[in-house]
């Protein structure tokens, strides 16, 4: 079974965020830079504005297919190349010399990289909003139940379910303020030529650096071709919120087993079995945490990205290529899981009780 194919598009992954890390989306974020590049540096007087006028005309309006490029990037190993001789014609002869004019691919893939994770980062800040509210409200409504404790899987003391509550909510609370640090770090444009320090624009160099990152609505900063710790940090970020959510249904994964029955993961149904129809089964949180250990093994691969050899090195930065996007997949995935979740879920304040009571009468 292939968990990336249409049979699990929704279990194990999210359309949503697929959609913004798909294969169109990039080739449309590649555009956005090059249209912006080739702005920019006929306002500077770098290039004609007759052929920035003919970039940006052609590239609004051109549809290119993402498997026109594979033969393209095989043969090169970079995808920028074919794209880029199938704009060309399309183009006029003049207009032609100007595009993509003194960038290198890596500029191209890693500003359409970072314009991915801005979507992507929208969608996830919007998700993690709501779940907080759910989980607030379920703290407003069963926080003072009584429950049991557990440590190293046995009974501990009776506490409230506030504790359990607190301990999905508390890590999120934080993990949505260190967003705006994370944001910082990694939105920021990409431009520096070939070895990456602009030299082929000579003087105007820093000024375009300037102009492109207004325009794209990222920050300036140098170029970070073989730097790549901005990177890791935002996947960190995101393999963090999975653990968290992991925990969570870690939890209910043990509240809701039968001879304990504290919690309904789903209380409108769901988890059937095909041999025994009086189940329940918790399949999002088993989902849960299986996504938090994927994105815990990727992290780990990203992490090799950083050993980044000299100026570029494409053993580091193809391992981006498959870690970033499946990551923000199953992010996207775990928290739409914990939102489903956290609306749907049966506490079983009754059975809280009575085994609390059964624990104070074993004393």
């Amino acid at each position: 079974m292939n968990p990336k194919s249409a049979i699990f598009s929704k279990y194990l992954s999210d359309e949503e965020i697929a959609k913004i890390v798909s294969d169109e989306e990039f080739i449309r974020k590649i555009f956005q830079f090059e249209i912006a590049l080739a702005k920019e540096q006929s306002y500077l007087d770098m290039i004609p504005k007759k052929a920035s006028d003919e970039i940006r005309t052609v590239l609004s309006e051109l549809k290119i297919p993402p498997l026109a490029l594979a033969e393209g990037t095989l043969q090169n190993g970079i995808p920028v190349i074919p794209l880029l001789e199938l704009v060309k014609e399309k183009l006029s002869a003049e207009a032609r010399k100007y595009l993509h004019f003194g960038a290198t691919s890596q500029d191209a893939m890693d500003t359409a990289l970072v314009l991915t994770l801005r979507d992507g980062l929208g969608v996830i800040n919007e998700r993690l909003e709501q779940l907080q509210k759910n989980l607030s409200k379920l703290l407003e409504k069963y926080g003072n139940t009584p429950c049991m404790a557990r440590t190293r899987a046995q009974l501990a003391v009776p506490i409230k379910f506030s504790n359990k509550i607190d301990a999905w909510l508390q890590p999120l609370q934080r993990q949505q303020q260190r967003m705006q640090e994370i944001s910082e770090s990694i939105l920021k444009v990409q431009l520096g030529g070939a070895a990456g320090d602009l030299a082929v624009y000579q003087d105007k160099g820093e000024p375009l650096l300037n102009a492109l990152a207004s325009a794209l609505q990222l920050s300036r900063a140098p170029s970070w071709h073989a730097q790549r710790d901005s990177l890791c940090e935002f996947t960190n970020w995101l393999a963090m919120i999975s653990s968290i959510l992991g925990k969570m249904g870690s939890d209910i994964l043990v509240m809701g087993q039968s001879e304990i029955n504290e919690v309904t993961e789903n209380a409108e149904g769901g988890g059937k079995s095909s041999a025994m129809p009086h189940k329940n089964n918790p399949i999002l949180s088993e989902a849960l945490v299986a996504l938090a250990k994927l994105n815990a093994g990727l992290q780990s691969q990203q992490l090799l990205g950083m050993i980044h050899g000299n100026e570029r090195d494409a053993t580091a930065w193809i391992l981006e290529w498959d870690c970033i996007p499946q990551m923000l997949i199953n992010t996207g995935t775990a928290l739409n899981h914990a939102l489903t979740i956290t609306a749907k879920m049966k506490v079983n304040t009754a059975n809280m009780k009575k085994n609390v009571e059964r624990f104070k009468n074993k004393e």
